[in-house]
């Protein structure tokens, strides 16, 4: 959960604190001290919160996987440096994120990396750069899968 998701929830646990508590306070509950519906307001406030900052923030995060792609690029020279793939990458649309990937021993880049860009940049990417010759290499351009796919 993101510090905004806990932001939202904590000013939607104080609103609903104080209005249960006002709105009891109207009531006048005999015998109830004011610090225990307090604590019952934080408590529903928490409960309803968290219900309503996780459905509010779902369709946002699904509209967001939606609009990236992440791209699966092999068989790059091993002198490529991110600059060189993102001005690989950048005509075909807006490049979010690249990583290359590298040895863990010896630090040196493996010849592979991965592109994240909006999706249907993605899409004109790998039609036109897969199978190409970049730096006198074929690169292999498609769309990555996800960890445990094979």
């Amino acid at each position: 959960m993101s510090v905004s998701c806990f932001v939202k929830l904590f000013i939607v646990a104080i609103v609903a604190s104080l209005a249960g508590y006002y709105a009891l306070s109207a009531i006048d509950p005999q015998g109830v001290p004011a610090e225990s519906l307090f604590a019952t307001g934080i408590t529903l406030g928490v409960l309803f919160g968290g219900l309503l900052v996780a459905l509010a923030s779902k369709p946002a995060a699904a509209s967001q996987e939606e609009g990236t792609s992440n791209i699966y690029v092999g068989n790059l020279p091993f002198n490529a440096g991110q600059d060189d793939v993102k001005n690989l990458f950048s005509p075909f649309g807006n490049v979010a994120d690249i990583r290359l990937v590298k040895d863990r021993r010896s630090k040196r880049f493996k010849g592979y990396g991965f592109v994240e860009m909006d999706a249907a940049g993605a899409r004109e990417a790998i039609k036109q750069l897969d199978g190409n010759d970049y730096a006198g290499r074929t690169l292999r351009v498609n769309e990555a899968k996800k960890k445990g796919e094979d």
